[in-house]
């Protein structure tokens, strides 16, 4: 698809008496983006009641986050803690989508409760998670230098998913309590590059579209969180945006970040699905800047404290979500 062929998400759009929000980072190393999300969901919901965040992708690695990738896998899951601490700031779990004919679960096999209308998981809030390791001196499948993924989790209408990397496992680099952790006897084996992109165009884009549905359908405020420095990871119409870096947050009004982010994916510089933050940005003015005070970690792990510590970034930002 090109840039000329891609619609502006939220053309159409309704508006809603609640707004969506996008916290989007502008540096690829960890730029605060999940402490500012949980700390806005924290604010949202004591405004208007209820609040849910979602993540559409997230990765993390066996080395750097051993400790997480063990607390995840060790009851046969796979997510990340920026998924878990969105998950438990959150007050209301998303509407099912309409194409499912019953409401999701997991596999039976992956050790994860069925999801119920009560339940917020990190499986329901973030559909695709990816495990990394770190391998010097060597090219991944995906081209990371250095780096080679390891397995994903995809959130379909019938559970969890997994899809491994063939290439890596025939190589030896799945480490040995991965495959007794995960059900990964019927995961699916993807060999190489165009093997996945098969995966990803039946499996992955439709995870998204139904995170998509449901986050459109949503009744309370919503907060999507971003990876990496992905401008949009989601298809949908947003109300104001938040590009959160170290010490800062630049606010945007959603219509001309989404409008920004049309043009730029037609660009010689993008032409991908995946354009960076930076690229959108240096289009638009922000509506604002406002100074982000650095926190320390019993104040990072408490959302209302985060809250309470932003209150300027976060007001600034809702006093732009009528703006569209």
């Amino acid at each position: 698809m090109t840039g000329d062929e891609r619609p502006v998400p939220g053309r159409g759009h309704d508006p809603r008496a609640t707004p969506t929000f996008l916290v989007a980072g502008g540096d690829r190393v960890d730029a605060g983006k999940t402490t500012f999300s949980v700390g806005l969901l924290a604010r949202l919901a004591e405004r208007h009641g209820d609040a849910v965040g979602v993540k559409p992708r997230a990765g993390n690695d066996h080395w750097f986050d051993h400790d997480d990738y063990r607390a995840a896998t060790e009851t046969g899951r796979l997510y990340g803690k920026d998924a878990r601490r969105l998950a438990a700031a959150s007050t209301r779990p998303l509407p099912a989508a309409s194409a499912d004919s019953r409401p999701e679960g997991s596999h039976p096999d992956a050790g994860v409760p069925a999801m119920t209308p009560e339940l917020i998981t990190p499986e329901s809030i973030n559909p695709i998670h990816r495990l990394w390791r770190p391998t010097p001196g060597r090219t991944g499948m995906l081209g990371d230098a250095d780096r080679t993924f390891l397995c994903d989790r995809v959130t379909t209408r019938d559970g969890s998913q997994f899809v491994v990397n063939g290439a890596a496992e025939s190589e030896g680099l799945l480490p040995a309590e991965l495959r007794e952790r995960l059900p990964l006897a019927d995961a699916t084996r993807v060999p190489d590059v165009p093997s996945f992109n098969d995966v990803m165009a039946r499996t992955y884009v439709p995870a998204l579209e139904r995170l998509a549905e449901r986050v459109t359908a949503a009744a309370v405020p919503v907060v999507v969180e971003s990876y990496a420095d992905v401008a949009v990871p989601l298809e949908i119409h947003v109300d104001a945006v938040a590009v959160v870096e170290p010490g800062r947050a630049r606010l945007y009004a959603g219509d001309r970040y989404l409008k920004a982010r049309a043009v730029v994916s037609g660009s010689a510089r993008e032409g991908t699905m995946e354009e960076h933050t930076d690229a959108v940005t240096e289009m638009i003015e922000p509506l604002a800047t406002v100074e982000l005070p650095a926190l320390d970690g019993e104040t990072r792990s408490d959302p209302d404290r985060v809250a309470s510590a932003y209150e300027p970034a976060y007001a600034a930002l809702t006093e732009h979500w009528r703006d569209e």
